[in-house]
């Protein structure tokens, strides 16, 4: 799994606000590393961040494609039933999470599920939680589809950020990605910092990569 490249400014972010509680000198010197501040170079809206949410080559930036609709019958699963392959519901889910790592899913060989969906849930929205078939921001608004299933999900995954084809109907890869996602509900809870305004995913934050979309 790829690390979570916020994970160090949160920490910053988290020590920041506690010193400036406190006021005074040990204030004034957390202030310095407020990844909030335009002219910190960890601030994660900084224009020469390469972690910045907003960057014109972030994956994970949804203005980084045209943002155009696609046709929502290419995902839609229908009465199509998966195919599991013979095997066993942890073997799918075991395969599915090496899976979530493999760039070699995306069109350009540099994208994986990970790559947004940091540690398995990274960037998952609240209704992540809800059982499938769900509603999604980015499947209401860039296939027009009110409620995706899971499966529907890791096929809108593969068009949208991946930039690649879908996977077929049949494919065992499907099934085990599916299975994987559905894995990763059990036990999820909204990050505690999501409203956290230097957290890039904040719904506040202007640099948030969810708003007007997002996957779960």
């Amino acid at each position: 799994m790829l690390k979570s490249p916020k994970s160090g400014w949160l920490i910053a972010a988290s020590v920041f606000l506690l010193a400036a509680c406190s006021g005074g000198e040990q204030g004034t010197q957390a202030a310095a590393s407020n990844p909030c501040m335009a002219e910190n170079p960890c601030n994660p809206c900084a224009t020469a961040n390469p972690c910045n949410p907003c960057a014109a080559a972030n994956p994970c930036n949804p203005c980084a494609s045209s943002g155009m609709m696609i046709d929502g019958s290419m995902i839609t699963q229908g009465d199509r039933e998966l195919n599991d392959g013979g095997y066993s519901s942890a073997e799918l889910t075991a395969m599915g999470e090496e899976l979530w790592s493999d760039q070699s899913l995306s069109s350009a060989g540099a994208t994986s599920c990970s790559t947004c969906h940091m540690g398995g849930t990274g960037m998952m929205n609240a209704t992540f939680a809800e059982p499938y078939p769900h509603h999604v921001a980015m499947a209401k608004e860039r296939a027009g589809m009110d409620q995706v299933t899971a499966a529907e999900m890791v096929q809108l995954c593969m068009v949208i950020p991946m930039a690649n084809e879908p996977l077929e109907w049949n494919s065992v890869e499907l099934s085990a990605l599916t299975s994987y996602v559905e894995s990763l509900q059990d036990g999820y809870a909204m990050n505690p910092c999501a409203m956290n305004p230097c957290n890039p995913c904040a719904g506040a934050n202007p640099c948030n990569p969810c708003k007007g979309g997002g996957g779960n």
